[in-house]
């Protein structure tokens, strides 16, 4: 009987336990939970539109570049002299009105030189005189009114008129109208040496000071007119077909507030040999702005009807979309 029992114990044992295995396995797979399936791929090509809007689009070309004084001069004496001090100081930010002067240059010797070739012709006249009495009766009072009236210190007054063929070559073999030519070459020369602004303008740079001497075209320095400006940049070439001159161009600065409005005022009909591409020159006017300031802005140009704008990346080989 022990023997059979312990059998019937190790058979129960064996029943347990795979009972319960079988409990610990079914509890696990209870937990487990479904994998969701993959739906399906749509390989269908996802393809961009617009919806087509016809309207009236306005063309705008960017442009960048930098402005100039519209009058601007470097001034340049003709003569040589010892530069005088002047009642305003020729230096930077110094304004002037149109005709006034700028800078005088001593003059003192050609003024003399002057004087002696004007005492000549002087002279010249009043030896021609006695002749002019006894052959030229009628010319010889008109001489002699002018002869009356010159001033050596003044500027030389033109010379009577001929009344006829025979004394205008009597009066030019007495070399009086070669002296007189000579002389009002002079006086032109004499006036060089006082420079006039030639315009309403300010100093933007000054090369020189009073007491030094000044040389013919030295540089003295640069006046410009403050006021109107050329704005002066560059467009393409398949550009060209959309603006024109009189268009509008709305600028700015990076560094100066302000929007200032100009007119496109003229279009070169060259291409600019390093960029290969066309110049624009535009009229701008505005307090702030100061000769040599970059600005950039968009040229105002053609409009289009009935027409639709589209992103410049969907044209293909340029006339595909």
């Amino acid at each position: 009987m022990k023997k059979g029992s312990s059998k019937f114990k190790q058979l129960l044992m064996v029943t347990i336990i795979g009972a319960i295995s079988i409990l610990i396995t079914m509890f696990f797979i209870s937990q487990k939970t479904t994998p969701e399936r993959k739906g399906k791929i749509d390989t269908k090509p996802i393809i961009n539109t617009i919806e087509v809007e016809n309207k009236q689009i306005q063309l705008l070309v960017p442009v960048i570049g930098r402005i100039t004084a519209h009058e601007k001069v470097q001034i340049l004496p003709e003569v040589t002299g010892i530069l005088l001090q002047s009642k305003k100081e020729f230096l930077i930010g110094q304004s002037y009105q149109k005709s006034e002067v700028m800078l005088s240059i001593n003059q003192e010797e050609t003024e003399l030189n002057l004087k002696a070739q004007r005492s000549g012709l002087l002279t010249s006249i009043a030896s021609l005189l006695p002749e002019l009495k006894y052959g030229y009766e009628n010319a010889f009072e008109v001489w002699e009114k002018y002869l009356q009236s010159f001033d050596i210190n003044s500027t030389t007054l033109p010379l009577p008129k001929s009344l006829d063929e025979r004394e205008k070559f009597f009066v030019a073999s007495k070399g009086i109208y070669n002296n007189y030519y000579k002389i009002k070459a002079q006086e032109e020369r004499l006036e060089k040496f006082i420079i006039k602004a030639p315009f309403d303008g300010v100093v933007i740079q000054s090369d020189i000071t009073p007491g030094n001497l000044v040389k013919t075209g030295q540089p003295l320095g640069i006046l410009i007119n403050p006021t109107t400006y050329d704005f002066e940049t560059l467009i393409g070439i398949d550009e060209m077909n959309m603006v024109r001159v009189g268009d509008i161009v709305n600028l700015k600065s990076e560094v100066v507030p302000g929007n200032w409005q100009g007119k496109i005022s003229r279009i070169s009909r060259g291409i600019d040999g390093k960029s290969q591409m066309v110049k624009v020159f535009v009229t701008v006017t505005g307090k702030e702005l100061m000769d040599g300031m970059f600005l950039k802005g968009k040229i105002i140009s053609s409009k289009f009807y009935n027409a639709m704008e589209i992103p410049r990346k969907f044209i293909l080989n340029g006339n595909t979309i």
